[in-house]
């Protein structure tokens, strides 16, 4: 009987030890989302919005209360205009954003005060049991918006 406790007791150790390896790897969070060109200098993503390879982002996270940089990541779009960014540790207690950097393109470099910047939440302390968080759309300005423009905001119902 003192032998089969024995196995019980290291057995249940063992399961603790992964369960907690487990949830110190557990400790990223993955951020995606897109840069566009905004084509019709709009302020939002249409149907000929161009997705930007190679524009670069970051990740801040600052404390709420002190202010204090907590995290500090860059990355940049790939051939779809896509970001994914690994943040490690949990920041409940902190605002993070991800923040427009650079455009490559010398035409749609422009940055949108509406679209710099998108708040993300990086905790797992919030009901969401995914470990990615995904980003709204950030934006740069084309220069001169499309001659196809008009048609576009008409079917969007914006102008008439």
């Amino acid at each position: 009987m003192a032998k089969m406790s024995n196995v019980v007791l290291v057995a249940s150790l063992c399961i603790l030890v992964v369960a907690g390896s487990i949830q110190c790897a557990d400790d990223v969070l993955d951020v995606e989302g897109k840069v566009y060109c905004d084509t019709c200098r709009a302020g939002f993503v249409t149907r000929i919005s161009e997705y930007i390879e190679g524009a670069e982002v970051k990740i801040e996270c600052h404390n709420r209360t002190t202010g204090i940089l907590t995290a500090n990541v860059g990355g940049r779009t790939d051939k779809t205009g896509s970001y994914f960014i690994q943040v490690k540790g949990d920041h409940q207690e902190d605002i993070c954003e991800v923040e427009l950097l650079k455009s490559p393109l010398a035409d749609c470099n422009q940055l949108d005060n509406g679209r710099i910047r998108a708040r993300i939440l990086l905790t797992k302390n919030n009901g969401i049991i995914s470990d990615v968080r995904h980003a709204n759309p950030l934006g740069f300005f084309k220069k001169e918006a499309l001659p196809e423009c008009p048609i576009v905001l008409k079917e969007l119902g914006l102008i008439v």
